[in-house]
């Protein structure tokens, strides 16, 4: 009888997940980089955003970059824009700014800003929206 020794093999799966934390789970993702309209008329401008877990989104709100000295000014609050300007978000973290009546002038970059309940959550998507 012959006496055979079989080798053992082991075999380890190493998985590995990564976990995001800090500045690099806020996220704006603007739908288009640029965009062309007439004078007249009225144009959306669109954006998605994502923020860390356990986090709730207090305000929410586009400014253009000729109002981001030190803290900017929604729009909604410029008398420039006042009574042109819409707001519609859902729960599935988008954010659409809609403008009417557009004029010369509103040439610019449009970015969207959002503030979250923690002392951190002040965050704006970057490059926006010309």
């Amino acid at each position: 009888m012959a006496l055979r020794t079989a080798g053992s093999v082991l075999v380890v799966f190493v998985w590995s997940v990564t976990v995001v934390l800090g500045q690099n789970d806020r996220r704006v993702t603007y739908t288009k980089k640029s965009i062309c309209a007439l004078k007249g008329s009225t144009v959306d401008l669109a954006c998605t955003y994502t923020y860390p877990r356990g986090h709730t989104v207090t305000t929410a709100f586009w400014f253009t970059t000729n109002f981001a000295e030190g803290n900017p000014v929604s729009l909604s609050d410029d008398p420039v824009y006042k009574g042109r300007v819409a707001y519609r978000s859902d729960k599935k973290n988008s954010h659409t700014l809609t403008i009417r009546d557009l004029r010369e002038s509103d040439s610019a970059t449009y970015m969207f800003r959002f503030i979250t309940d923690q002392t951190v959550g002040k965050y704006t998507g970057d490059p926006g929206v010309t």
